[in-house]
Parts: C-alpha cells; structure tokens; sequence
C-alpha cells in the first residue's frame, strides 16, 4: 500500500473517531438531561381535578344485555403534576358499572400520574342484573378520586329496563303478547306457519343490531292512538333516535296471510315492512291502518306481489323508496302521506313511490338475464300527498331495455298531491283525476313533521266520500268536524 493510501486511511480513521466521539458526547448530555429533570409532582391538597361533567348518564338499558360505552374527561388545571391515588367505584365490587382509565381497569385503579395543563379519559360502562320488576329502575354509583388527600366524585346515572328476551326464538302456536314489560329480539322472532301472533296496545319491541321479526303465520297489531305498538332498534340513547339502519325490520313472508296492522310505529330499520306475494284471494295480505313507517336506509314498505290496504298512513324518510310497489300486486292506499325528504342530509336515487311490474333472474352466474312480467292489477291512491325533496318522487318501472314489458301497469291517482316534473302529463284521466304537484307545505321537514301548515294547498280539497270512509286521522282527529277535509294522513286542527 503507498504512503498516499495509508494517509488517507489515517485521515478516515481520525474523521471517524471524531465523529464517533462528538455522537457520543451528544447521547450522554440527552442521557444527563433527562436524568436529571425533576418530576413537577405536586403534594398539595390545593389543587383540585376538573371534569367534563358532574354526572354520566345512561338512558334505558335492558337487564342482561349491558350498555355503550360512555366517557368522561378529567383534568388537571394546575401547573403542577399530581398524582390520583385512587380512581374507583363507590360501589365497589357489587356495582353494576366498570370503568377503565389510563389503559387499566377493574373496580378501583391506583396511582394514575396527570401532567400539568393535560387530561384523561375514564370509560364507563354498565349491566343490569334482571331486577323482576316490570317498571324502569333507577341505578345509581359514583367515580371516586382521591388526589392529595381530596375526595371528588362524579356520579353515574341508568335507568334499567326488565324485558322478555327473544333470542332466535320460533312461535309454534297462538301467542298473545303481554303489555307487562318490553320485548327485546336478538337475531330472529319467527312465527311459524298457521300461528297467530297477537300484540296489543302498548306493547314494546326493540330489536338488537340485525334482529327481525318474520311472520309467516299471522300477525295481528291492534295498537291504540295514546297507546301505539312500537317496534325500535335496541339503543335507546338520544343520538340513536333517528340512526336509520339500526334493525332489519318486519318481513311478511311468502305464505303469511290476514295481517292487520293498526296503530303501529315501524322506525330506523333497514327495511320497514317487507310484505309478500298473497295467497288469499278473498282478502289482503295486509290492512295497514293508522300506522307510521318512518326512516329506513333502505325502503319503508317493500311489497312484492302482495295485496294491501292502507289508511291514514305515514310513510316518510328512506334511502330509497318510502313505498316500492313491486312485482305487481294489488294496492289501496286512503288519506296516506308519503314524504321523503332523506335527500336533504344524503344522496338517494330512488322516488317517494316506486310502482314496478316484473323481475329479473339467472339461473346461473355470468348466464342470460331472463325477464319475468307481473301484473300490476292495480295500485290506487285516493286522498293522498306524495312529496319529498326529488324533482320527481313518482316511479313508473315498467320498461326493460327500452321495450314495455308484458304485464299490467294499472295505476291511479285520485284528489292526490304528487310531485311530478312540470313537464310530466297530469291530464290523463285514466291514471290522473283532480292530481296537482303543488307544494303541500309540510309543518316542519327538518322535525319531520308532516302534518299541514296553515297556508297548505292540501287543505280542505280531499273527497269527502273518501273521508267519510275514513273519518279519523293520524292524530285521532275527526276530518270531518269542519265538513272540508284535508288531502294526506294529518288533518290540520285550526
């Protein structure tokens, strides 16, 4: 190797050490530096911790099944550290609530180090134990924290609910529901064939993430108008109350017969009502009287093929279709309100109504696309306001690649409100008589509210042989009082 070489070998071997050596000095000061800062720990028993609230609340939670979870915020205002000996449940091992801070938990976490200015997270959640009492309890605790020798606390409120629990559970024979405590449907309620499930006035049944009701006996609804039937999803707390999706819904399947649904509320479900092809052919599958359908992620009624009467009806907000009148079928609809306004707050692209007479199908994957005609014997709406935030919120599917498909489109429209584009041909009488796409100026759409405001052109034009038909509204108010009736299911009370 020449001289050259080694100096240069030399001056990298220097460089090197240099380096190694300045990396290393600079490690060891970060060592020393941390070392040696002191913790800003804080003995004081003048310093207090903060919270997000004074109180967490639960709204009903049914016995057994537990809760969501909640939280709470605790802080630190002082510009000290401060060590919390001690988080726990005031009810110790018997609470029916557990908590979880600063990564841990149990009934009581110590020694949970806050920095100066910060804050943390506690978790809570709760399960009732079946207390045999059909009213809601009231189930109370309380956080405790001690810091320096100070007790706080932040209490912790539930309101428990006893229920019939129906877990993947089949009716063999008539079944009167009981109006003694709700009901609460995990996976499936199942009414078997030539059964009869009763439910009177009253009656709660809250369905779990999923759960469906599916009938193919009978089901039998008699509701009363300050006593509804309601069918929910199972989470009670107020950001949930108009959480669409949160059930599968109520399926009539194909075989059900001779349901008669009144006074009913069918609300934040996947699919309403799902009603199938009729087997009866000296009665409907369904009467559908004074009842509400009300925000669906996907439809509200779905009828395929089936045969239903409805009266004084609501129908309103779904990510499709309120009502799909599908694969043909036989319909009545008096003084019902379809409105959907679910386009205001998210995309949709299906109408209010949806009429439509046949179906698609392959047989096998990848294979031809055959086409099967259904006849729409007939879908009639008498009295009715159809509206929603579309610039068209009526379907008429009758067509399929372009060529009219081989079955009955019978339709009609009487003494309605409809919204239709202004260049859409309302005068043909044998689909269209005395049938307007004013604007019918709903109370409040942001409430969903769809009852009539003062300046309604709905008011006072309905057919008063329909009305006599059906005096009573969705209110339990008369139409007639005033011997002018209203178009939809709300007569506006002056």
């Amino acid at each position: 190797m020449g001289k050259r070489s080694v100096n240069r070998i030399k001056v990298f071997s220097t460089v090197t050490c240099k380096f190694v050596g300045t990396v290393a000095f600079f490690a060891v000061m970060v060592v020393m530096l941390f070392g040696c800062e002191e913790d800003n720990f804080s003995s004081s028993s003048s310093i207090k911790l903060k919270f997000s609230a004074d109180t967490v609340l639960f709204d009903t939670v049914f016995t057994t099944i537990g809760s969501s979870t909640r939280y709470l915020k605790v802080y630190n205002p002082s510009k000290y550290d401060v060590k919390i000996s001690s988080i726990r449940l005031a009810g110790g091992s018997s609470s029916p609530y557990r908590i979880n801070a600063d990564g841990a938990s149990g009934v009581s976490i110590s020694d949970v180090n806050l920095r100066s200015k910060d804050s943390l997270f506690v978790f809570v959640e709760v399960t009732i134990d079946p207390a045999r009492q059909n009213a809601p309890l009231l189930v109370e605790d309380s956080i405790l924290f001690s810091t320096n020798g100070n007790e706080q606390n932040v209490k912790l409120v539930s309101w428990g609910q006893d229920v019939f629990l129906m877990n993947s559970r089949t009716i063999m024979s008539d079944t009167v529901f009981t109006t003694d405590k709700p009901y609460l449907v995990y996976n499936y309620l199942y009414v078997d064939k030539n059964c009869t499930l009763s439910i009177p006035a009253g009656v709660k049944i809250y369905f779990h993430n999923n759960a469906q009701l599916i009938v193919s006996g009978s089901l039998d609804i008699r509701g009363e108008m300050d006593n509804p039937v309601v069918f929910e999803g199972d989470r009670l707390e107020n950001y949930y109350s108009d959480k669409a999706g949160q059930w599968s819904g109520v399926w009539l399947a194909a075989g059900s017969k001779y349901n008669s649904l009144s006074w009913t509320e069918i609300k934040n479900s996947v699919i309403g009502l799902i009603v199938d092809t009729c087997v009866t052919a000296d009665a409907p599958t369904l009467v559908l009287s004074h009842s509400r359908v009300e925000n669906c992620s996907y439809a509200g009624l779905l009828a395929r093929g089936a045969k239903i009467n409805a009266d004084n009806c609501l129908f309103s907000n779904a990510a499709e279709a309120c009502v799909a009148l599908t694969l043909g079928g036989e319909y009545n609809f008096y003084h019902c309100t379809v409105a959907n306004y679910w386009g205001n707050y998210l995309y949709r692209s299906g109408p209010a109504l949806l009429l439509n007479n046949y179906y698609t199908y392959q047989l096998v994957d990848d294979g031809p696309t055959y086409l099967e005609p259904r006849d729409m014997v007939q879908a009639n709406f008498f009295n009715t306001i159809i509206y929603g935030s579309l610039s068209s919120e009526l379907g008429i599917d009758n067509a399929y690649n372009g060529q009219q498909v081989s079955a009955q489109m019978n339709y009609y429209f009487q003494d309605c409100i409809v919204r239709v584009p202004y260049d859409y041909d309302l005068t043909d009488e044998s689909h269209f008589v005395r049938v307007t796409r004013l604007d019918p100026k709903f109370r409040s759409i942001e409430e969903q509210c769809f009852e009539l405001d003062t300046l309604s052109p709905a008011k006072d034009v309905a057919n008063i042989d329909i009305s006599n038909m059906y005096p009573v509204d969705l209110n339990g108010f008369n139409r007639l009082t005033d011997g002018k009736p209203d178009l939809g299911a709300f007569e506006r009370d002056e």
